[in-house]
């Protein structure tokens, strides 16, 4: 048995196929990659760690060598929530994270489309920035909605029986597709 994405041709689509499970990327945007590059891993590592390596330096005391761990924590803390595939399996839509994985069920989803519209803002109960955007947010003209994004470029908006989840796949078209297919094929047959 062979893994697919060593078998992938060069202009084969990303998406990793195994049986009844589609696979797709959370890829980080350009701003995402730049604010989890500078402040993750610049503020939130490389700072605390050179902070540490001069206080030790200056003080002598071993205490300083313990002092980036809660940073450290911290940033794999965020990291663990980010999405990292979004899954297409054969009972619902899997948001992929290495902590707290969420499926939405295909009975549940009522259309799937990807028309720009205003997210984010108020009641940010969530994560916002580091490795996207992920939890509940509130927007006047959007309501309650709830982001599971790496990238602002690639949105794609499910609409659920308790309110609009937005996602961020790569490649979205694709994505978009198949759901669209396979929510058909759930509602012709139920069962």
């Amino acid at each position: 048995l062979r893994a697919p994405v060593l078998l992938r041709r060069p202009r084969d689509s990303l998406a990793l196929i195994q049986p009844a499970r589609l696979f797709f990327p959370a890829v980080l945007g350009t701003r995402q990659r730049i604010i989890a590059g500078v402040v993750g891993l610049g503020l939130g590592v490389g700072v605390p760690i050179v902070l540490s390596v001069a206080l030790l330096a200056s003080s002598g005391d071993l205490v300083f060598v313990i002092f980036p761990l809660p940073f450290l924590g911290l940033v794999w803390a965020i990291q663990g929530l980010a999405p990292t595939w979004f899954t297409l399996e054969e009972r619902g839509v899997r948001i992929e994270r290495r902590w707290l994985p969420r499926r939405l069920p295909y009975s549940a989803i009522r259309a799937v489309d990807r028309t720009p519209r205003p997210i984010g803002g108020l009641l940010a109960l969530g994560l916002n920035g580091l490795f996207g955007s992920s939890g509940l947010r509130w927007n006047p003209q959007t309501g309650l909605h709830y982001l599971a994004i790496t990238n602002t470029q690639d949105l794609v908006y499910l609409h659920t029986a308790r309110g609009l989840v937005v996602i961020s796949p790569s490649p979205p078209d694709e994505f978009v597709t198949e759901l669209s297919a396979r929510l058909a094929r759930q509602q012709e047959d139920p069962a």
